[in-house]
């Protein structure tokens, strides 16, 4: 299995974020006292160094309550956004992994995901016809002998199957 690479998308802390971190206190320029909203508790959050200047332009957070305090836009990069606290992210956050597999149609674009422990995630028609004939139907209990059957049966069918840890 290979491990889990983050593609900086941002969608977790974007749904999740605020429901997950309130930010209590601001103890300094780059550290905060803040609260673990639904599993309880506090940490310390330090703004790392090198995303102090993204950390200090606020105004995508003020039109996306949602988005958890500490999200902002790489600079530089469209579309690509990073933790700005990753170092000192909560355990909640650091236990989080948005998929278990990507799954990438022949020519190397990525087409689907499997979100949570089995289910998938995709525009590609032929993708979800595939899996709702052939792998839905599966009765394997053991997660480890279910990812190496979806290999199999999505590398018949000219899919490539990253598995995450």
């Amino acid at each position: 299995m290979t491990a889990f690479e983050c593609s900086l998308c941002g969608k977790c802390c974007m749904h999740a974020g605020g429901q997950l971190i309130e930010v209590e206190k601001q103890l300094t320029s780059r550290d905060f006292l803040c609260r673990q909203k639904i599993v309880g508790g506090t940490f310390r959050a330090r703004v790392e160094e090198r995303f102090l200047d993204a950390f200090m332009d606020r105004s995508e957070n003020r039109k996306h309550p949602s988005w958890c305090p500490f999200l902002r836009p790489l600079p530089g990069e469209m579309g690509k956004y990073v933790c700005t606290i990753h170092n000192s992210r909560p355990l909640v956050c650091r236990s989080y992994t948005c998929c278990a597999m990507r799954i990438f149609a022949g020519d190397g674009r990525e087409v689907g995901k499997v979100k949570g422990r089995r289910s998938l995630v995709t525009e590609d028609a032929a993708l979800q016809q595939c899996w709702n004939e052939s792998i839905a139907p599966l009765m394997i209990e053991s997660d480890t002998a279910w990812r190496a059957k979806v290999s199999e049966v999505l590398g018949r069918a000219g899919y490539r199957v990253e598995a995450y840890e």
